[in-house]
Order: C-alpha cells, then structure tokens, then sequence
C-alpha cells in the first residue's frame, strides 16, 4: 500500500515503520459492533440510534482522513478542512451538541444555548482528533492516551446509565487494546 513512515531526524525510531494502525482499530471496532448488533434491543431509542449513526459516520470520516494523511501525507489545511467538514456532519446532520456542562464542586449543570453549543461541540471534535494525530509519533502513546480517555468516558457512562455510549466505548476499547498488543516494537 505504501503507508510506511520512513526515520528522518525528526523521527524516534531507526527502521520504516507501518501506518494505518487507525485503520485497524477501526476495522475491529466496525466487527465488533456488527458481532453485538443482533443483541441489542429492538427498542433503541431514537435518541440513541440517531447518536450511533452521527458517531459512525463522523468516526468513518475521520478514519477516511487519517488513512489518506498516512497514505499521502495530506496538508496541514486538507486535513483542517476534512475534520471541520466531519465534525459539521455529526453536529448539523445528526443534531448531536455538547448542550450542558458540569459546574465543577458543584452539584448541578449549566445549560447551554446552541449559539454556544455548536461551535464548541465542532471545536471539540476537531481539537480532539488533532490532539491525537499530534501525540502519534511514538508507538503506542496515542493508542495508550486514547484508551485511557475512552475508559474514563466507559466509566462516567456506566455511572449515568448511558448503556449505548457505554456499548460503544467497551467496543471501542477492546479494538485499541488489540492494537496495542501488535503496536509495541
């Protein structure tokens, strides 16, 4: 395919290294998910479902970019653009916004209105999937990073009763461990 990260001076390791590990853990995510679907319950809810579409659609479209930056090594721009476009998918295609936050010490949540809501939510996404890129030059580190943030929103699902975003993160996490068995070298 061609995706190989070829050691230069900016590079940590000495030898060509394999790309698309993203792809990977996607590709075992998308199976793992097609495994449990028959035992889902017939009576999603609306609400749900809608969130697992925007969630696979915007996650695929991610995939789609990162495969062809490791493949092409995309702009800097190209990629800024592709992430906006994704993430404006997910917030105007699905209606899916941050729409509160927790007041930290406090017991309660502040409300958000949508003129706030959506530019935060696209900002998220795009930070996030950048944050990630930008710590992938070491192996395993953003796979251990992404493991971690995702067993921490596992838990904080579980703790609110949240069972289809706790199904996705449990999918999603036994997809990253995998790959970190095969990524340490």
């Amino acid at each position: 395919v061609g995706a190989v990260d070829v050691p230069n001076a900016r590079k940590v390791h000495t030898r060509i290294m394999p790309r698309l590990g993203g792809l990977g853990i996607y590709l075992a995510f998308i199976l793992g998910l097609i495994a449990v679907l028959p035992f889902l319950p017939d009576s999603l809810s609306a609400r749900d479902a809608n969130f697992m579409k925007a969630f696979l659609i915007g996650g695929s479209m991610i995939v789609l970019i990162g495969a062809l930056d490791d493949r092409f090594e995309l702009s800097a721009k190209v990629k800024l653009l592709a992430q906006i476009a994704a993430a404006c998918v997910v917030v105007f295609g699905f209606n899916i916004t941050v729409d509160f936050v927790n007041i930290p010490f406090q017991d309660r949540y502040s409300m958000l209105e949508s003129w706030v809501s959506i530019p935060l939510t696209i900002f998220w996404i795009v930070g996030v999937t950048n944050a990630i890129n930008l710590i992938d030059g070491l192996d395993g580190l953003a796979a251990g990073v992404s493991g971690i943030a995702i067993s921490t929103i596992l838990v904080m699902a579980i703790l609110m009763g949240n069972t289809t975003v706790a199904l996705l993160c449990l999918l999603l996490l036994g997809s990253i461990i995998g790959f970190l068995f095969f990524n340490f070298h």
